[in-house]
């Protein structure tokens, strides 16, 4: 059985990541949310990045290995926003990675001088038509690198954190059928 390693936005791990950790645990997965910042939450996203970004991707990945470094077996990475970049680097480099759930938007795997898919690993890409935050390129780069390995799926609308009950930018129905996939997902890569 896979272990889901579930990382959350530049946020930090809020009650939105804790809803859906509970609600794939109710599904029967193992779900390990990692806090990045050690406690510390933010109620704005520019707020979030401004303290995502004074330290650099690099720094969260690297968080990121310290504290996963216990788990064994084999992981399905997923993540929002700044997770699903943490997540996406971490599968693409980890041998024990299952699985990867990009929700938010992908960066391009160049970034991190990735330039070859791993055997066996699959994944979903989520996010929104219009969302400000993703960028088309590295969304691209992603899908080109994955191949057939990724299914992509893009919402209706403009919200990035779309899948957060209580956020302003929620969308109930795009969030329901993203939980849908990725659980369907899950049960997949996990069975």
């Amino acid at each position: 059985m896979a272990t889901v390693v579930l990382f959350h936005s530049a946020l930090g791990l809020t009650g939105h990541l804790r809803q859906w950790a509970d609600i794939l645990e109710q599904d029967g997965h193992t779900v390990l949310t990692p806090d990045l910042f050690d406690g510390h939450t933010f109620t704005d996203l520019d707020a979030g990045v401004d303290h995502v970004d004074a330290e650099g991707v690099e720094h969260w990945v690297a968080r990121a290995r310290e504290l996963t470094a216990r788990v064994q077996g084999p992981r399905i990475y997923a993540g929002f926003s700044l997770g699903g970049a943490v997540a996406e680097i971490l599968a693409l480099t980890e041998p024990d990675a299952a699985g990867l759930v990009v929700m938010h938007g992908a960066i391009s795997p160049a970034w991190f001088e990735i330039h070859e898919w791993p055997v066996d690993l699959v994944a979903q890409l989520h996010y929104a038509a219009r969302d400000p935050w993703v960028d088309a390129d590295d969304n691209a780069a992603f899908l080109e690198l994955a191949g057939e390995a990724c299914e992509e799926f893009v919402y209706p609308g403009e919200g990035h954190l779309f899948g957060f009950e209580g956020w302003h930018e929620y969308d109930e129905v795009a969030s329901h059928d993203m939980y849908e996939r990725v659980s369907e997902f899950l049960s997949e890569v996990d069975g």
